[in-house]
């Protein structure tokens, strides 16, 4: 697809019926979302026949055949209702795909890390820093050639990290392309792939099953719980948008509970994705000390 509108058309064809080629039923969607919206006022996200009718639902202008000696009549339809939440989110991934940008990821908690970097989806360029006590951990993607290495801190090394170690300035080339930079959100599915991949995120929601809604305020929300047969999970995070409808913030929170330990064990944990300048150019330079990794 070359522009945002046929992005946008063939992700909604996705959310349809999952095959893209396909004609959408516009007059029955028509109706089963109207039905949807009475019965409930989140939007799952499995269950998106009704946003399609949404979208394409325009106001129209039906003008009659006047009878002899009467004048015409031209009666107008209702405006559009709102998008619904699911399909807002829909438009800001499709608008946030295929475009540089910049980025934070920070998750919390004592050992939570910081992710900062930039990204060029067209280029396969970018990099991500990550800073921790003994060196500043370095990715860097050239036109989908990967790199890793370490540089080193600002402050002085802590007194147990003093001595031989890492090479500082040294990276390992690893064969083959990617496509997207390696940033994680402490195990969270969703905040996994749309960390290096914005445009990801309605997918993952929706494999999540996620429901979507929206705040007064007009932020986003979603919520969903996943589960196996050692604990469970409960996740919920708000999404903010920019001006230009794209994605600026994920920020999510959640609970979990397992007994793999044979143990009840709970916790919580929170994580941020920041995303901001937008169609910045992003260049990174080769690094001099090159290592090839061999798999």
């Amino acid at each position: 697809m070359n522009t945002l509108d046929e992005r946008l058309a063939n992700r909604l064809h996705d959310i349809v019926d999952d095959e893209p080629g396909s004609v959408p039923p516009v007059g029955a969607l028509l109706g089963r979302g109207r039905r949807a919206r009475r019965r409930r006022t989140t939007t799952m996200v499995g269950a998106t026949c009704a946003l399609l009718a949404l979208g394409v639902a325009t106001a129209a202008t039906v003008a009659t055949t006047p009878a002899p000696g009467r004048p015409g009549v031209t009666a107008e339809a209702s405006p559009p209702e709102p998008a619904s939440p699911a399909l807002q989110l829909v438009s800001a991934v499709t608008a946030s795909e295929n475009i540089s940008y910049r980025m934070r990821l920070t998750n919390s908690g004592p050992q939570g890390l910081t992710y900062e970097g930039a990204f060029d989806p067209r280029t396969a360029t970018g990099y991500v820093r990550v800073a921790q006590d003994d060196s500043v951990m370095t990715e860097l993607l050239i036109n989908g050639t990967r790199y890793e290495g370490a540089e080193r801190p600002q402050g002085k090394l802590p007194a147990d990290k003093v001595g031989p170690g890492e090479t500082y300035g040294r990276y390992g080339q690893y064969p083959g392309r990617y496509d997207r930079l390696s940033l994680y959100g402490d195990g969270n599915g969703v905040l996994s792939a749309a960390a290096p991949d914005p445009a990801a995120l309605f997918t993952a929601l929706k494999s999540a099953n996620a429901t979507i809604s929206e705040r007064p305020d007009g932020t986003l929300h979603f919520g969903y719980t996943t589960s196996d047969k050692a604990g469970s999970t409960t996740t919920s995070g708000d999404v903010t948008l920019d001006g230009d409808g794209r994605i600026a913030t994920v920020a999510l929170t959640g609970t979990w509970q397992s007994t793999a330990k044979g143990r009840l064990d709970t916790g919580t944990f929170s994580s941020t994705l920041e995303l901001f300048d937008y169609g910045v150019t992003v260049t990174v330079k080769r690094p001099a000390d090159v290592v090839k990794v061999k798999k």
